[in-house]
């Protein structure tokens, strides 16, 4: 609904007109806010180059993520060898203990002994060692490909963080603006911070390299001289980055404890200088992200005036006027309308809702002393004036979204006293591929933000009476879906959600989000079976991704997750995201533990060099001896046996 000035005079036949006029003059006064909007959409042009950049080192994250998958298979596999070849060592050194103790006096027998013991030898000195030398190896090969994969990493923590920042810029409620600003500053901050440390430490391990080969006895003078320079090179190069990581790094709370003015100012800085950048051509990633940290803390140089000067260029505080009329203090953290989420400001309203039936029932009751009813009329004058003051703020919110969008030209007044938003796309729209949506107002601008930070087309209309129908093309029904569902909890309707509606929410295993799985048709999910702990993990990137999910768990313990098939792609990264971190978890098997699996077992108890054997068992062994000392004494066959040992 339109904004209005308390000393509007106008006539109630004529209140669009007026509120249009009343726009258009604040347009026209605020010719910086305007340059700073143009700034943000320039900006904004940046986002395909670093979704395109993600993509990239995702990609590389996730072959990496492969390869240290394979070296952790084959040391498993090499530990169970190593087991394997123990466990027989383990029996060969039980048999001969067994021979040595019963019939060791036989003839034969000491040749079977030695040829065992030989064998005990090549196992215990030579195939375990080298399985030993290739787990060592593979672990060797992990913390390689583990440190490229931090380093790419941290390029991609940096690209997300530029495209948090960019992002952060269209949101049109103040308080939400800058939590999402500070919140990618902050990550922006670290990520440079730990980008440039890479570099550094890639650059000591050169010089490192350098002065081992200088400090070599073959090396020539010449060659000394050449290598001296090469080292004053990289340890100015050095230097430099550590110079520059001390100028950039900041607390991790630097950016949440600054004033609303120093968060404005300094979104003022960024996005001049992000659109300065996307207009000069200069893209690459440590230049855009060292020079919007850069920008971002010139605002610490800054007096008060400017900073303030800076800040209301931004244009961001259209809640100001309405915040002072309804709080004592203008910002204070008091979770009525520019604190909390709108989730807070619900469950506030439902238990002021429920404390004021209760006082009503306390002041209509007679039998209770007058005192009492006196105070509790009191309490419950306040308890309604706070009710009334909640339930402006989902007004003023739309006001807010409203004049952001009148002045930025996507939006216009009608005569019933409604709004339309980009009216021309649903005209030039053929009218058998629009979707339309029915929402109330808050929803509608929550909906409307998304949809514009997400670069899908749409229109909407409202005509005063807090409905307002919203209009996309059918293509991005998928998309608008995701969205309805992420932003305010409710599907699209989509043919999917009215067959399956229902389906799912009663049954017998547990759900989470069913009604996102039934918006969905069979051919656009994608669902994918995880152990309980892997899929627990996931399911929390998901929601920190706002990925839309459904998950059911199954009876064998694990937990299935649905996602549209758009949204594999980020599925899979966070997927192979917590596999690695799941993996880094692992602790290998120390040398220690190795060693002591190498010992010497007792297969039974002992008492003074004699095993304690059944008596059938030894005069069957005994007769084995025998049929074996006879065939020792017949001329040998053709081909021998390599191997009579007993194991």
């Amino acid at each position: 609904m339109p904004v209005q000035d308390n000393d509007d005079k106008r006539t109630a036949d004529q209140p669009a007109v007026d509120a249009e006029e009343e726009f258009r003059r604040k347009q026209a006064q605020a010719q910086e806010q305007q340059q700073e909007e143009s700034g943000a959409q320039k900006s904004g042009k940046l986002l395909p180059i670093l979704n395109a950049k993600a993509e990239h080192h995702q990609s590389r994250i996730d072959s990496l993520d492969e390869k240290i998958a394979n070296q952790t298979d084959k040391i498993d596999r090499n530990k169970a060898k190593i087991e394997a070849l123990s466990a027989k060592a383990d029996k060969l050194e039980d048999t001969n203990r067994m021979l040595k103790a019963t019939i060791g006096n036989l003839p034969g027998i000491g040749a079977i002994i030695a040829n065992n013991e030989k064998r005990i030898q090549a196992i215990r000195e030579v195939k375990i060692p080298k399985r030993q030398e290739k787990i060592d190896q593979g672990w060797k090969k992990i913390d390689t490909l583990t440190a490229k994969r931090d380093r790419i990493e941290h390029k991609l923590n940096r690209v997300i963080a530029l495209n948090d920042t960019i992002k952060s810029f269209s949101i049109g409620f103040n308080k939400e603006r800058r939590e999402a600003f500070a919140d990618a500053m902050t990550r922006l901050n670290r990520a440079t911070v730990d980008c440039l440390s890479d570099k550094k430490n890639a650059l000591v391990a050169q010089k490192d390299q350098l002065m081992q080969t200088y400090n070599d006895p073959a090396t020539s003078m010449a060659d000394r001289f050449r290598i001296q320079q090469k080292i004053n090179d990289v340890t100015k190069r050095v230097t430099d980055l550590e110079s520059k990581i001390m100028k950039l790094a900041r607390p991790e709370t630097h950016y949440a404890e600054q004033t609303n003015d120093l968060l404005d100012a300094s979104m003022k800085l960024t996005g001049d200088k992000l659109a300065e950048m996307a207009d000069s051509g200069n893209l690459t990633m440590p230049a855009l992200a060292e020079e919007t940290v850069t920008a971002a803390q010139k605002v610490e140089t800054l007096d008060r005036s400017k900073v303030a000067e800076l800040a209301d260029q931004l244009g961001i505080q259209p809640l100001s006027n309405a915040e002072m009329q309804v709080e004592d203090d203008y910002n204070m953290i008091d979770g009525i309308i520019n604190n909390g989420s709108k989730e807070d400001v619900d469950k506030a309203k439902e238990k002021l809702r429920e404390g004021i039936r209760n006082m009503e029932s306390i002041v209509d009751n007679d039998f209770i002393p007058q005192e009492m009813r006196e105070n509790a009329a009191a309490e419950l004058a306040k308890m309604k004036q706070q009710l009334s003051l909640l339930d402006s703020s989902d007004e003023v919110f739309v006001e807010s979204s409203l004049a952001t969008m009148l002045d930025n030209g996507t939006a216009e007044l009608t005569d019933n006293g409604g709004f339309k938003v980009n009216a021309d796309y649903y005209f030039d729209l053929p009218k058998d591929e629009c979707h339309f949506e029915t929402l109330t107002e808050v929803q509608a601008m929550e909906v409307i933000s998304a949809l514009t930070a997400s670069a899908v087309d749409f229109s909407a209309m409202s005509k005063g009476n807090d409905k307002v129908s919203l209009v996309v093309a059918e293509k991005d029904v998928p998309v608008l879906n995701d969205i309805m569902f992420s932003t305010i909890g409710k599907v699209a309707r989509t043919a999917a959600a009215k067959e399956n509606a229902g389906k799912g929410e009663k049954g017998k295993y547990q759900t989470i989000n069913p009604e996102y799985y039934a918006s969905l048709p069979k051919d656009e999910r994608f669902t994918s079976a995880k152990p309980a702990k892997t899929a627990q993990a996931i399911t929390a990137e998901l929601e920190k991704a706002g990925v839309p999910f459904s998950a059911v768990v199954r009876r064998n313990d694990t937990i299935a997750i649905t996602v549209r098939k758009e949204n594999a792609p980020a599925y899979k990264r966070i997927e192979s995201a917590v596999k690695a971190t799941l993996a880094k978890e692992r602790v290998p098997v120390s040398p220690a533990k190795v060693q002591a699996k190498q010992q010497p077992k007792r297969s039974a108890p002992q008492r003074q060099g004699t095993a304690f054997l059944s008596r059938s068992d030894m005069q069957k062994e005994a007769q084995r001896v025998r049929q074996q000392g006879k065939k020792q004494d017949k001329p040998a066959p053709a081909k021998k046996k390599d191997n009579q040992g007993l194991e």
